[in-house]
């Protein structure tokens, strides 16, 4: 159900003298509420009722006279112009036309309202569905956002094809309510359309201006998008190709078209068209803006977690990774098989959201992968990554902890830079921070005096589980870091007796924030008995 009532355009109703309804338009029908069935053979003016009686008597007694009126009648709840014009019968009775035109929507209010409705949202598919929820019915009786395909696709080409075509992609289409429902099945959302270059349709998008067509060019354009006419579409004989622009750049473009008993687009129409276009064209840049990001982002943060963990012979390792729903985030860990049946552990965060954190991490994981791979000790590695983080843009910083652990002895060394300590569920119970020195973060030292990262070591005893998590896990609105810990302590405690797999499971379920502000990892180590 539209938000707003249909406003028709100019509408007749064929009367004798005395005012009996003898025709009734389905226009006449949408303005007054009442079918054809109810209207003929009632007279006008009861069937309306006042305030409109009265003068619409006169104005049909002038008018069954001879002569014609013109004026504004208090019709369907407001003034609308009235044409009363005497026709003469074949039978030699005279009959009255009466010609109704409901006002145009107001240019000022529609655009008000644009403003408050469309791009609520990055969502490219709803800001679309948004723009012909504005338009339909108040502007047009049909309306459809068109972008081109290239564009979802991440692809820079020019807009059309070599030979001029435009290949395009429907977001959204709306009729008014009372066309056929199975005219949505003929123009499905997200269906990709090839238009040649002759149709209207091209020539908008290659020539980045508006084009209005009616007639044979609608008819010629819904027969090459369907190879065959639809009946009851040729109603709509009014229509207008608008580019949808921005930042110089043509994006697609939006469809409007009214039907007959409705006045074709005029000047004021398209200038109001225009200024539509061009609020909807900067909605759906910065739609799509986002969607090239977080795709952007997406894709370097599938790199930044590993898909499968090999845990050395006498240790048992757990992972969990989820992603922050409001972006992609800076999160990640990675595990690094040594010589000697060792193992290096990796995890950390990177500061923000988005491209730039997930491309600052990935750089920052594959020096790590490769600076451990290499055996340097913890401390040197984190020694080596921060004045790697001093050159990376947007003075990107993170934290990071490393740890090298012995399965057999269970003994490790640890260096930290600035992340959350590990947490250590021992046998009995009873749960405690895993010591480890605290460094400053990646990044933010004085390059003229970087840091010396103190590397320690630890054991991990016989039976107790080392948990290794991001900030995400910890805090978030709802609570702070200490309480996230002690909560943290105290799941680590109750899953201890359990599979590791299920001790992850049951953390994230306890702690994990449903809204999903930040990334969450999560690495648990057991020494296998």
């Amino acid at each position: 159900m539209s938000e707003h009532p249909a406003r028709p355009g100019p509408v007749t109703v064929l009367l004798a003298p005395d005012g009996v309804v003898t025709g009734w338009s389905e226009g006449a029908a949408r303005l007054f509420g009442h079918d054809a069935a109810a209207a003929v053979g009632a007279a006008l003016p009861a069937l309306l009722g006042p305030p409109a009686a009265e003068p619409l008597l006169g104005a049909l007694k002038l008018a069954g006279s001879g002569r014609p009126w013109h004026g504004v009648l208090p019709l369907a709840g407001e003034g609308l112009t009235v044409a009363c014009d005497p026709l003469a019968g074949a039978d030699g009775r005279v009959q009255v036309l009466m010609t109704v035109s409901p006002p145009r929507p107001d240019g000022l209010e529609l655009l008000n309202e644009a403003g408050r409705r469309i791009g609520s949202t990055l969502d490219l598919h709803l800001t679309a569905r948004e723009i012909v929820a504005v338009t339909v019915p108040r502007f047009a009786d049909a309306g459809a956002i068109y972008v081109l395909e290239r564009l979802l696709a991440d692809d820079d080409q020019p807009a059309a094809e070599a030979d001029g075509s435009a290949v395009v992609r429907r977001l959204a289409v709306a009729f008014a309510d009372d066309d056929p429902q199975e005219w949505a099945r003929e123009f499905p959302v997200n269906e990709v359309i090839v238009y040649p270059p002759a149709t209207p349709y091209a020539r908008c998008l290659t020539g980045g201006r508006m084009i209005e067509f009616g007639g044979d060019a609608i008819q010629d354009t819904m027969a090459h998008r369907t190879g065959r006419l639809i009946g009851g579409l040729l109603d709509h004989v009014s229509m207008l190709a608008v580019p949808l622009v921005a930042r110089g750049r043509s994006l697609g473009f939006a469809v409007f078209s009214r039907k007959r008993g409705r006045p074709p687009f005029a000047a004021a129409d398209t200038a109001l068209a225009a200024e539509l276009a061009a609020r909807a064209a900067t909605c759906v840049d910065n739609a799509c803006l986002y969607r090239r990001e977080h795709r952007t982002a997406t894709t370097l943060k599938a790199g930044l977690v590993p898909d499968v963990v090999a845990a050395p012979p006498g240790l048992e390792i757990a992972h969990r990774y989820l992603p922050a729903r409001s972006g992609v985030g800076g999160d990640w860990y990675d595990v690094v098989p040594l010589p000697g049946d060792k193992v290096a552990v990796v995890i950390g965060d990177s500061v923000g959201h988005g491209v730039t954190a997930a491309a600052a991490m990935g750089q920052l994981r594959v020096a790590a992968h490769t600076l451990v791979s290499c055996e340097f000790p913890p401390g040197e590695v984190l020694e080596r990554l921060d004045a790697i983080a001093q050159d990376l843009d947007a003075a990107q910083f993170a934290t990071c902890l490393c740890l090298v652990c012995d399965p057999v002895t269970r003994r490790c060394e640890v260096a930290c830079a600035g992340h959350p300590p590990p947490l250590l569920a021992l046998p009995g119970g009873t749960a405690r921070h895993f010591a480890v020195p605290y460094g400053l973060p990646l990044g933010v030292s004085d390059p003229a005096h970087p840091p010396e990262y103190e590397q320690v070591p630890a054991v991990i005893p016989a039976g107790a589980t080392l948990a290794l998590y991001t900030d995400g896990l910890v805090e978030s609105r709802m609570r702070n870091v200490d309480e996230g810990i002690a909560r943290l302590a105290s799941a680590l405690v109750a899953s201890h007796e359990g599979s590791l797999g299920d001790a992850a499971d049951g953390v994230l379920a306890l702690l994990s924030d449903q809204q999903g502000h930040d990334d969450i990892a999560l690495l648990l180590l057991r020494p296998a008995p």
